[in-house]
């Protein structure tokens, strides 16, 4: 076990520093390229606009995934496609970079052309990655297992999408360069299609099952894909580097929507946690760790003197559990809770503290009190199991009106003595029969 620890250890800390070093990388070739090699003579102004945001969008990728290689993400398939798409969207946010830093130089027009290949082919591979992460992150988060093989189909189709992106650039089809400058070709709308089809088909998928899934993540889902479409036509329309900035910023959007999801998630666990300890898990009711806490809290506070402290207990348990078993004492205990949150669950709070050891803390006028005890009787006597026919409760009860110069522990233990009286009754009254 240790050694799978120390092996677990290594591996974390190899992935940050493989991730340092990618980090540091690119932001340096950013900084260079910008410092060293840039001409602001040789570009217009949509050239310089598109590489100021390119390189924006990629210091603020480059933290977002650096927060997951020193974080502690679970690591699942959906975070990791997650993952592996926003270092997809820094590839293509670098390459595009490099594109408009180089574009209308004579100079280094050969690694534009392949920086400009480059660029055009990371839409698909994104897309791909895209159509993945969605379907692993639907499955998780609302167990619709069918829409997996749909994102295989349609990633696959992207794949195919990103060959005909390679071939058509190779051969000139999908743009030709113009002094330096790149200009698309016929066939240039043929390969932005696939993925935007294949992104419209599974957005048209999810909001089919909006009764599934909720409105919330459809929401998310139309607006990444929206943005993505609106930063493409907006490039195709007035030829400035925004495809790949719209994608970055839709990634950062589910990055903080993942946040608020992980927060809301701990939130909602240790709720749940606090209501589990607190609570008994055969009756529902509130168990002794509650009981205790609260206690804590009326012997700290003035306590009306309409407080009553009720001490019950469930009469033949053991002879129960000992002639027709556990399940039927079980049964009793259930039978018991139930009763007892008929007559004081609008009263105020009750406890299970003990096998079968009851506590009721309620506010309640003498005359509520009376009504009170006459339910309870009635109650216990209608009530009939499976198992067992008949229930019988001892019940203690003492007012804060009564015991005025008493602390709330002091009634308690005067309650605990009462019940044991009535208990005493009951057995005498049964030894008569």
């Amino acid at each position: 076990m240790e050694n799978e620890v120390k092996s677990l250890n290594k591996k974390h800390i190899i992935r940050r520093i493989v991730m340092a070093i990618y980090c540091v990388t690119i932001i340096c070739i950013m900084f260079f390229v910008t410092f060293h090699m840039y001409v602001p003579s040789q570009n217009s102004l949509v050239a310089l606009s598109s590489v100021c945001m390119d390189a924006v969008c990629t210091t603020i990728l480059i933290i977002v995934i650096s927060s997951f290689a020193f974080g502690n993400y679970r690591s699942n398939r959906t975070t990791r496609l997650f993952l592996g798409m926003l270092t997809a969207t820094i590839w293509a946010l670098f390459l595009d970079f490099l594109n408009w830093a180089f574009d209308g130089s004579l100079e280094w027009g050969t690694m534009t052309y392949w920086f400009t290949v480059g660029s055009l082919c990371m839409g698909s591979i994104l897309a791909s990655i895209f159509s993945l992460y969605l379907g692993s992150y639907v499955e998780e988060m609302h167990d619709i297992r069918e829409i997996r093989p749909r994102a295989a189909i349609c990633a696959v189709l992207n794949v195919i999408s990103f060959i005909l992106t390679f071939i058509l650039a190779l051969t000139g089809n999908a743009f030709v360069f113009v002094d330096g400058h790149y200009v698309t070709g016929d066939l240039y709308n043929l390969i932005t299609v696939i993925p935007i089809l294949t992104l419209f088909y599974q957005t048209g998928y999810i909001i089919i099952n909006i009764k599934r899934i909720g409105l919330h993540d459809i929401v998310a889902v139309t607006g990444y894909i929206g943005f993505m479409i609106i930063g493409v036509l907006i490039e195709a329309s007035y030829n400035i580097g925004t495809s790949y900035v719209a994608i970055a910023i839709a990634d950062i959007f589910i990055f903080v929507m993942l946040q608020n999801e992980i927060i809301a998630t701990e939130k909602r666990l240790v709720e749940e946690w606090k209501v589990k300890s607190n609570t008994d898990e055969l009756t529902g009711f509130n168990n002794r760790h509650a009981y205790e806490n609260d206690m804590g809290i009326l012997e700290d506070n003035p306590v009306d003197e309409n407080f009553v402290y009720v001490s019950i207990d469930v009469n033949s348990l053991k002879k129960t559990n000992d002639t027709l078993g556990h399940a039927a004492g079980d049964e009793m205990l259930i039978g018991a809770a139930e009763c007892l949150k008929k007559s004081f669950s609008l009263y105020g709070r009750l406890y299970r503290i003990g096998g079968d050891e009851f506590i009721a803390l309620i506010f309640a006028d003498e005359k509520q009190l009376e009504f009170i005890k006459k339910d309870i009787r009635d109650n216990a006597n209608r009530w009939s199991g499976k198992m067992v026919s008949a229930l019988s409760l001892s019940c203690g009860y003492v007012t804060k009106k009564e015991a005025a110069k008493m602390s709330v522990r002091q009634m308690a233990s005067l309650a605990d003595q009462r019940m044991y009286e009535a208990k005493r009754a009951y057995y005498d009254s049964l030894s008569l029969i």
